[in-house]
């Protein structure tokens, strides 16, 4: 037998010379057991197993391309080809630019290449670029990708989702170690080292400027010695989570109280200067909201929009002809309500007409009647006039 040897007086076999599985994968061996009076045969099927022997190899070569110089950046030029003939892990090939380029990428799977930066002939008239083709014998995650919403409310150690990558070596496999390297914004989530449990460590709040656009997590895992240690064999990924906003804010205005002095002039539909805004931080229909004026002398003015989602900017205007001689100033209240009863929003405003002079004035007496002595010496106070405008005084009419 070419691969295998018996002795004869113990039955052991042994190899004979090197296996080769991507020549030969499967055997089968006769064997005969004698006593010297009858002989036995019997056939044993010997399947060989992969190692990872075997280096990758590029297939296609010399690889040449010619691209115009406005080429747009992210298009694919061309692709790569180099395959392994081992089996599994060990014959997954990945590629690289060795060393790296500033105006092209290529994918590590895949083998495609992309324009990365805006090319320029003038500048550079040709690349030479050295695509390193190696087996991946790191870790690898499993149930990829890593996206989940979670609700913005959720407690303490809540587990958002457990993390998984293996060991591809051959053998016993390896512990794992995980870690998040980025986007762990104020630490709100924690990551088990060992089982991978991914779990809500801190206060979350959509309407936090850092967290209302999501997390972007970059998790690495790492293959670990026999004594816990970390190895060099490492992956990394990345774990993207949403919030899902809940009606946990009530509007508000930008102050508490508007002060304003406008003319008793003022026409119907004249806009107050007032800057009124109005918001809810939380998101869609959980933002909308009314808004209204109520309390004494109110309905002398209006305000717009009265129905709000999110935030906008309230216009208050003259909705009644003002008199300063009837009414002189307005205090009333400003409201925005949801449509939970304790999501309320509340403002004051004060309002102060500014008198003008927009009365006749008018006699105090519609007639006068004195009656004087023929003898009366010149300069003797006879009557007081009185101009009034309305019940107010205005002036003092001469002495006659």
């Amino acid at each position: 037998m070419k691969y295998f040897v018996v002795t004869k007086e113990t039955g052991v076999v042994w190899l004979r010379q090197q296996l080769d599985r991507e020549t030969k994968s499967e055997m089968q061996v006769e064997f005969y057991v004698s006593d010297n009076q009858e002989v036995v045969k019997d056939t044993v099927n010997i399947q060989i197993g992969d190692v990872n022997d075997n280096a990758p190899n590029f297939h296609g070569q010399p690889y040449t391309v010619n691209i115009p110089e406005d080429t747009p950046v992210g298009r694919s030029i061309f692709m790569v080809n180099a395959s392994d003939p081992d089996q599994g892990t060990g014959g997954s090939v990945l590629f690289s630019f060795q060393p790296p380029s500033a105006f092209f990428a290529i994918d590590g799977a895949r083998g495609t290449v992309t324009v990365t930066r805006a090319l320029d002939y003038e500048t550079t008239t040709a690349y030479q670029l050295t695509v390193n083709a190696t087996v991946n014998m790191d870790p690898i995650f499993t149930n990829l990708p890593y996206s989940t919403n979670i609700e913005e409310d959720v407690p303490l150690g809540y587990e958002v989702r457990k993390i998984t990558a293996i060991d591809q070596d051959l053998g016993r496999p390896r512990g794992i170690g995980y870690t998040i390297i980025t986007g762990n914004t104020n630490s709100v989530f924690a990551l088990d080292y060992i089982s991978g449990s991914l779990t809500v460590n801190g206060q979350l709040d959509r309407e936090n400027p850092l967290y209302s656009a999501g997390f972007s997590l970059t998790v690495r895992a790492t293959e670990l010695n026999d004594d816990r240690s970390p190895s060099r064999a490492t992956v990394v990924t990345t774990f993207t989570i949403l919030l899902i906003d809940k009606n946990d804010n009530a509007p508000k205005f930008n102050s508490s109280e508007y002060r304003v002095r406008i003319t008793e002039l003022a026409q119907v539909g004249f806009a107050l200067p007032l800057f009124i805004q109005a918001e809810d931080k939380d998101e869609g229909v959980n933002s909308m909201f009314q808004v209204f004026l109520t309390g004494n002398n109110s309905e002398y003015f209006t305000i717009s929009p009265t129905a709000v989602q999110g935030r906008a900017d309230i216009r208050m205007r003259v909705a009644m002809p003002l008199d300063f001689e009837q009414i002189r100033s307005f205090s009333f209240s400003l409201y925005a309500n949801e449509s939970i009863s304790d999501h309320v929003g509340f403002a004051r405003v004060f309002i102060e007409l500014i008198n003008e002079n927009d009365n006749r004035p008018i006699f105090s007496r519609p007639l006068y009647n004195i009656s004087l002595p023929e003898n009366t010496p010149p300069g003797t106070s006879l009557l007081r006039i009185l101009l009034c405008t309305c019940s107010t005084l205005r002036s003092q009419g001469p002495t006659i």
